[in-house]
């Protein structure tokens, strides 16, 4: 438990509009520290500060008993970490049946991160999957010896694009009671006045976690399948969250794979997640057993659990998905060339089944050299798993500069 004498967190990274800019440099190696502790080199790059700029402004955080750095390595190569800081930062990633929430304290390692969930997503109603996101908040808050007013920002992942000019929901499934201009993340920070709620898609949040804390750590060009009830993707450039003018780059679920199939929620025919998405998966082995007296898949994680238990429909389910997901990604990685693709969501557990399936279309459909050449593309599952999106999230509010509130 935190001393008496410890920082408040929001005290130290919260601006006013009259920042100078020393002091603005100074708050954003505390977020990077926040973000994930590391050492001075590692935190220049993080902030594009120059290396002497944050020796300098470490030192000073030293005087102040506010970081402690460690190691054996040369004083750059040592790992600096908060000392006497209290605060917590949450990490929410709302899907279409879950509720994933994360938190972690500012002053604790990146792995000690308290994950909770709730099988009331989107398609529940605002009302159902706020109720139970809040109350997760509290629970996972406590869990950490710290409160709600210790909260310094929380991230917000959701299940449609986001305008990165308005915070803003820009294109959304209709079959959510959401409209495009709206704005969750106020409707969440109702709950918790005072406290900065930063909104974007959810596989945004995923890719971004995986990133930080997962298998693309140290990657160039990164991308993030996210392939559960639906189909979305986040796209990693150099550190950066790429989200296009609109909110709607990396929509690969919406690649249209046949213009004269399934029609899409979103309006269209034959997208890739008329194809591959959790309900149609579904629908395709309930299917398949009409007429038989067999218990019946309801959910994508039942069809994946019976696939990694023997059942040969749900396993050849699973592959042709893999395969149809590789067509997409073969398009997707001629445009885009990236280091790494990443599967997650619910068929990044069934990785033995889905991937190389998918490697093997990719390498048949994509630019030879992505697979042939020196450093060749790779495609793995998702590290953290169905954890990435709050994790993301959750790192994402702390990277972005507040000011405070009156």
């Amino acid at each position: 438990m935190p001393s008496g004498g410890d920082r408040h967190a929001r005290d130290l990274i919260w601006g006013r509009k009259s920042d100078a800019l020393r002091d603005l440099n100074r708050r954003r190696v505390l977020r990077a520290i926040m973000v994930s502790p590391g050492t001075q080199v590692n935190l220049a790059k993080f902030t594009n500060l120059s290396q002497a700029t944050v020796s300098g402004i470490v030192q000073e955080l030293q005087r102040e008993n506010l970081v402690v750095v460690d190691g054996n390595d040369n004083e750059r190569g040592k790992k600096v970490s908060l000392s006497n800081v209290r605060g917590v930062a949450i990490g929410v990633e709302v899907s279409y049946d879950t509720v994933t929430v994360a938190a972690r304290r500012v002053d604790g390692d990146v792995d000690r991160v308290v994950v909770d969930w709730s099988g009331r997503g989107a398609e529940h109603g605002s009302q159902a999957w706020m109720r139970e996101c809040v109350q997760l908040i509290g629970e996972v808050v406590r869990r950490t010896g710290l409160d709600e007013t210790d909260i310094v920002a929380i991230g917000l992942g959701i299940p449609a694009a986001v305008d990165p000019r308005t915070s803003t929901i820009s294109q959304v499934a209709w079959a959510l009671d959401w409209e495009r201009g709206m704005d969750p993340g106020a409707r969440l920070q109702e709950h918790f006045p005072g406290v900065p709620v930063i909104m974007d898609n959810e596989a945004n949040f995923a890719a971004y976690g995986e990133y930080l804390y997962g298998a693309g750590r140290g990657t160039e060009t990164m991308l993030f399948v996210k392939s559960s009830t639906s189909v979305s993707a986040g796209l990693i450039i150099r550190g950066l969250i790429y989200r296009g003018r609109h909110g709607l780059a990396s929509e690969i679920g919406h690649l249209v794979m046949d213009p004269l199939g399934v029609v899409c929620q979103c309006g269209n025919r034959g997208c890739l997640e008329t194809a591959v998405g959790g309900a149609r998966l579904v629908e395709q082995v309930r299917g398949a057993y009409v007429g038989y007296r067999v218990d019946l898949p309801n959910s994508l994680a039942n069809i994946v659990e019976r696939a990694k238990s023997g059942d040969l429909l749900c396993r050849r389910v699973l592959q042709d998905a893999g395969r149809n997901i590789g067509i997409a990604l073969s398009r997707t990685c001629n445009l885009l060339n990236p280091e790494k693709v990443f599967i997650g969501g619910e068929l990044g557990r069934a990785v033995e089944l889905v991937i190389e399936p998918a490697i093997q279309t990719m390498r048949l459909h994509s630019l030879g050299g992505m697979f042939n050449y020196v450093a060749p593309m790779t495609v793995e599952a998702s590290e953290l798993g169905l954890k990435a999106g709050a994790q993301g999230a959750l790192a994402y509010a702390l990277t972005v500069h507040h000011i405070r509130p009156n």
